[in-house]
């Protein structure tokens, strides 16, 4: 009997694309072998949504060169360099890397090649989600997956020749698919903002990631751009590509999208359409209007017509740990923007809400600019509670002004900006940072403030 192959997932991880690419093969009859620095305790979560197999063998708390020297096939979680030794060691030995946004691809362009590819710093998740939702009204049989919790290998089975795919894909997913010289045949940059230093040496290498999405574009292949941020001059599509911005003013060169009043409209070849309305929209803030763009300009290219566009807008709720109300009444609410993982999206957060504001932030640092960051809270919020971080610190030292309280628990964070407020106003969780030490991620940490608030509330603190 021939020996079967033995499939190594290095980073289980806990949003699923570990859990989805170690399924994928149990069903196909593979061996599988897990390897993540994280503990049993930490992966709880992700083990029990694993298959059970006998065929399944788990190595956590560290890897083994020798769990990689045994491997036909290593599927690396795409947070994971490819300069790390392990992978370094399996290569020199003939054994193949790969991701699973990579194997994912070369199944499903056997079937469909009508992919299109969200990526940019903030907004993947709610513009993937909000052409998702249009694409849906038309063709029902869309799937959506990729970087926003859905596994892509969860929608192999789903896909035909016909299928519309929604992918989001992180500067990550993107960088371990450059070997493969592929880009979506619609390609989403929705902005390009300071992130990730902690991973990337500077911004021109987080840059060569995401370019991913276009670099390898056809002719006859579309790209979206927002033109009002530097990426548009960035950019350099290749030749016979059409290129689409979006952006809020009228004036500008070529085809795309922009807002007039209250409505939104696309210029084209054809001339001007109205393509919504902005009034019955439930998502706040300028950062989402953006989104709503990039949205629907990716709709009017491939067909979709503006009044599904509008349809399927209007019923679109803000995603969940984004600008997410989780108590409201007439002039109090409470919003958990956990998802707010930069400077930049905290600030956005901020400008979106009705004051005054009662900001709960901080948390670990990824080496980001924030003098934007205290100058706004300086600016615009009442009362500011700080998570406890090494981001944290370095934002003290740079002079918050406002009253301010350091903790190193969430619930006292959550109930002293909840007395502060008085009943009036926003108390908003937006950290600006990420989450590591405190929590196992922003979703926890944001499931985690939910629960807080309603137990808070359940005790009449409000």
């Amino acid at each position: 009997m021939a020996k079967r192959e033995m499939i190594l997932i290095m980073g289980l991880g806990l949003h699923g694309g570990g859990i989805g690419a170690a399924n994928y093969f149990i069903k196909k009859g593979r061996k599988v072998l897990i390897t993540d620095l994280k503990s049993r305790d930490e992966l709880r979560e992700s083990i029990e949504k694993l298959e059970k197999s006998s065929d399944v063998k788990l190595v956590l708390g560290r890897h083994r060169y020798r769990d990689f020297r045994r491997a036909n096939l290593i599927v690396k979680n795409p947070a994971v360099r490819f300069d790390s030794p392990f992978i370094e060691y399996a290569r020199k030995r003939g054994i193949r890397v790969d991701s699973d946004i990579g194997i994912f691809l070369e199944e499903i362009l056997k079937k469909s090649k009508n992919i299109i590819g969200i990526t940019g710093t903030k907004g993947k998740s709610t513009t993937a989600s909000l052409i998702h939702r249009a694409l849906s009204s038309v063709w029902p049989d869309s799937v959506l997956a990729g970087n926003i919790g859905i596994s892509v290998f969860d929608a192999i089975e789903k896909i035909d020749v016909d299928t519309w795919i929604v992918l989001e894909l992180s500067s990550f997913q993107l960088g371990s698919i450059r070997e493969k010289r592929f880009s979506p045949h619609v390609a989403v940059i929705t902005n390009f903002m300071e992130d990730h230093l902690n991973y990337y040496s500077d911004m021109r290498e987080y840059f060569s990631d995401k370019e991913v999405i276009y670099r390898y574009q056809k002719p006859g292949d579309v790209l979206v751009v927002n033109r009002d941020q530097d990426v548009f001059k960035m950019i350099k599509p290749t030749d016979g590509v059409r290129v689409l911005s979006f952006g809020l003013e009228a004036d500008f060169d070529g085809e795309g999208t922009y807002r007039k009043g209250n409505d939104v409209y696309f210029r084209g070849e054809s001339g001007e359409c109205r393509l919504l309305s902005l009034e019955r929209i439930k998502l706040r803030g300028i950062h989402n209007l953006y989104n709503i763009m990039a949205a629907a300009t990716v709709c009017t290219a491939i067909g979709v017509e503006p009044g599904n566009i509008e349809r399927a807008f209007d019923n679109f709720n803000p995603l969940e740990h984004r600008l997410e109300i989780v108590y409201e009444r007439s002039d109090f609410r409470i919003i958990n923007d956990t998802a707010a993982t930069t400077p930049d999206a905290a600030v956005s957060a901020i400008r979106a809400i009705e004051k005054p504001i009662f900001l709960i932030a901080g948390g670990y640092d990824k080496e980001l600019p924030l003098e934007g960051f205290v100058k706004v809270i300086n600016d615009e919020v009442d009362t500011l509670a700080l998570l406890a971080g090494n981001g944290t610190e370095r934002m003290m030292k740079m002079g918050i002004k406002v009253k301010h309280m350091l903790f190193y628990d969430l619930e006292k964070a959550v109930e002293y900006a909840i007395k502060e407020s008085r009943g009036r106003g926003t108390v908003i969780l937006s950290p600006g940072f990420a989450s590591f030490g405190m929590f196992k991620n922003e979703f926890h940490r944001g499931d985690e403030f939910k629960r807080i608030v309603k137990e808070l509330l359940g005790r009449g603190i409000v």
